[in-house]
């Protein structure tokens, strides 16, 4: 499995310190409200994308459900707000690489103020953020590279340069699908599928939803799909969010340019009866296209469903790990880490997961 082995997360957003090991190749982490498992996914989507100085801002209008987010946001990946500690995201891949991904605010002066304008300033430069850098090192046995991107707004906080790092390709593409279906790539992924020959795929995926459907077809810009004993089809944005929501999910499951695929609140809009039937998904596709994913959850119907389809699929037992965010009183951030025994053990026993308060 190609995927990232080990991370380390410092000062960003809520969480201090944190550092998970052994991921596999679908992880799922439970926790309280704010035990940071967003927040988790997010800190992957950043690692993965480090070349991209637009992928903070595109992250913090998708936890503030905007299109757009303003820049001074971004002081809100700095844990407790203080911009003068920069947040750290560390990773070890199976690759045998390293990454190191730092944030940073640059602070310059507007020579351009005019106290006639602004008279709550004295006559002279007006201090204010102007700069997100991203400094990153990838590192593989004796090969070390630093790199930088940067993205530059006007005192009004409107884009006005942006820098992707130089002599840098990124070689893994990863993609998060947030708790709503405010943000999609689902025409990208089904347009990508298509092409490939996968059609079959994904419609034999939609039968397992409901046993009505019988075709798909992306026309005229949207994705239609057809049931039997309908005249026409219809336009999915005029469907269930349940339906949408599990077809967001398997055709980014089932995109072979996706390496990681991050996925918030996985149980969000779905009918318990559809619980199984995805997770099953989600196994073959992430095996199929070696692709490997983190899922959060507030669900406890949602691990027994896990737990039922891994009893009936014993090739996907190894291929679980399960970690339980936790802000214990004494040690800070925790994270607990279970395989499918102890899922299995919790269960039969009706243990609580989704939280270890100590």
């Amino acid at each position: 499995m190609d995927g990232i082995k080990n991370i380390t997360i410092k000062n960003f957003r809520g969480i201090d310190h944190l550092t998970i090991e052994d991921f596999s190749r679908v992880n799922v982490f439970l926790g309280q409200n704010n035990s940071g498992k967003t927040t988790m996914l997010e800190a992957i989507a950043m690692l993965m994308s480090m070349s991209n100085p637009d992928v903070p801002q595109a992250i913090n209008a998708v936890r503030a459900r905007k299109p757009f987010s303003n820049f001074i946001d971004v002081q809100y990946f700095f844990n407790n707000l203080d911009v003068t500690t920069p947040p750290e995201v560390k990773a070890e891949l199976s690759d045998g690489s390293f990454r190191h991904l730092t944030l940073a605010l640059s602070y310059v002066f507007d020579e351009l103020a005019d106290p006639k304008n602004e008279p709550q300033q004295q006559m002279g430069a007006v201090k204010y953020v102007n700069t997100l850098e991203m400094n990153f090192e990838i590192a593989k046995g004796t090969t070390r590279q630093s790199h930088k991107s940067w993205l530059r707004v006007n005192p009004q906080g409107l884009v006005v340069n942006r820098k992707v790092a130089d002599g840098y390709l990124e070689n893994k593409r990863a993609w998060l699908t947030p708790s709503d279906l405010m943000t999609s790539n689902l025409a990208n992924d089904l347009a990508e599928l298509f092409k490939r020959n996968r059609k079959d795929t994904i419609l034999a995926l939609l039968k397992l939803f409901d046993t009505r459907i019988n075709s798909i077809e992306i026309l005229t810009d949207d994705i239609y799909i057809g049931f039997e004993g309908m005249s026409q089809m219809l336009s999915v944005s005029m469907m269930g969010d349940g339906l949408r929501r599990y077809l967001n999910i398997v055709a980014s499951a089932a995109n072979p340019l996706i390496d990681i695929l991050l996925i918030d609140e996985i149980d969000n809009g779905l009918h318990y009866s559809v619980y199984k039937k995805l997770w099953q998904a989600l196994f073959a596709l992430a095996e199929a296209s070696n692709k490997q994913i983190f899922v959060t959850t507030h669900s406890k119907e949602t691990l027994g469903h896990l737990n039922k389809m891994l009893e009936e699929h014993v090739e996907y037992q190894q291929e679980l790990r399960i970690f339980t965010l936790e802000r214990t009183r004494l040690k800070g951030y925790q994270a607990y880490r279970l395989t499918y025994n102890g899922l299995q053990e919790a269960t039969a026993n009706d243990i609580e997961l989704r939280s270890i308060v100590l």
